[in-house]
């Protein structure tokens, strides 16, 4: 490649148009128009049906539909481009009142909308390059708001969820299950010795101990489970729909995988070790059930997997420390 040729801008690229109107005449119109740019492949949708199985295949880069198919109630064009290819811009081809068509159809999430007789080949293929890059440009937004939000929510040492989003998750499964008699359980996990590590080894060390101690819980959880930093060296495991038991199998998992790594990948790094707390609430808040947790793991010994039990309903299986 020569200085010159890379200096010079790229060309723009071909947009591929897909075209929905049952229509035959407003179809030929608007293919006419973008048929002798090259910046433009357009093709044609026969019928519904085949607009929407064109829609959630082909790699389109923008939909031309007609008005009245995305105000229908009973097409299902509208989810197919909303909810499986939001990557395709929508502008709509009015044929009758724009006004009154125009405002709800945007609301449906169109780009922009056209009426039929009142545009030519330029104007169209403006208003569908900016149809486009608006798209796009929303994209992008909704990719960084999501990305900032995971951020709030991640604790970055570790990759686990952190305080804010553990409270939150904690406080939303007690209350979707309070009524149901179901159970919620939530184990605490303190690393021990952190503190003695970073005084003698330097906080890089510690660090890797708590990456070390999250991978353990990551590994033995189970999927629809939720696991958080919830401290320097604290972390919260919260287990919906889960009893006692499964809350003292799941803590065990984590101790013993965390001695075997000690004995074998990790024998010559500074050995994680864990005390847990474990209670389980029926119909409890989540601060009763933190409360539970945290009481049974104060104190206790590295390793050990101390229980709890805490029921609103008056039944007794355990010792009750509400």
């Amino acid at each position: 490649m020569t200085p010159d040729t890379a200096s010079m801008p790229a060309a723009p690229r071909t947009l591929r148009v897909l075209i929905a109107d049952e229509d035959v005449e407003h179809v030929r119109i608007v293919r006419d128009m973008l048929q002798p740019s090259p910046r433009f492949l357009p093709h044609a949708a026969r019928n519904v049906a085949e607009a929407e199985r064109l829609a959630a295949d082909g790699a389109f880069d923008v939909a031309i539909v007609a008005a009245r198919l995305w105000l229908d109630p009973g097409s299902t064009l509208v989810r197919t481009l909303r909810e499986t290819r939001p990557d395709i811009a929508v502008v709509l081809l009015l044929d009758g009142q724009p006004g009154f068509e125009a405002i709800p159809s945007l609301k449906l999430g169109a780009h922009d909308f056209l009426t039929l007789g009142q545009f030519d080949a330029t104007q169209l293929a403006i208003r569908l390059i900016s149809a486009v890059e608006e798209n796009r440009t929303l994209r992008r937004r909704d990719t960084m708001v999501r990305w900032l939000e995971r951020e709030a929510r991640t604790d970055h040492l570790t990759g686990l969820y952190n305080r804010h989003a553990f409270d939150e998750r904690l406080r939303e499964t007690c209350a979707n299950l309070r009524g149901s008699h179901r159970p919620v359980t939530l184990i605490l996990a303190d690393l021990v010795g952190t503190r003695l590590v970073n005084q003698a080894h330097g906080h890089d060390v510690g660090d890797d101990m708590l990456r070390r101690a999250a991978s353990l819980i990551s590994r033995a959880i189970r999927s629809g489970d939720f696991a958080a930093r919830i401290g320097g060296d604290d972390f919260g495991i919260i287990l919906p729909d889960a009893d006692l038991s499964v809350g003292r199998l799941i803590a065990r998992r984590i101790a013993q995988e965390a001695e075997r790594r000690n004995l074998d990948e990790w024998a010559d790094l500074v050995p994680v070790s864990l005390s847990f707390g474990v209670a389980t609430g029926i119909d409890c808040t989540s601060d009763d059930l933190f409360a539970a947790a945290d009481q049974q793991l104060a104190g206790r010994q590295p390793g050990a997997a101390v229980l709890s039990i805490l029921r609103r309903d008056g039944q007794p299986e355990g010792p009750s420390v509400a």
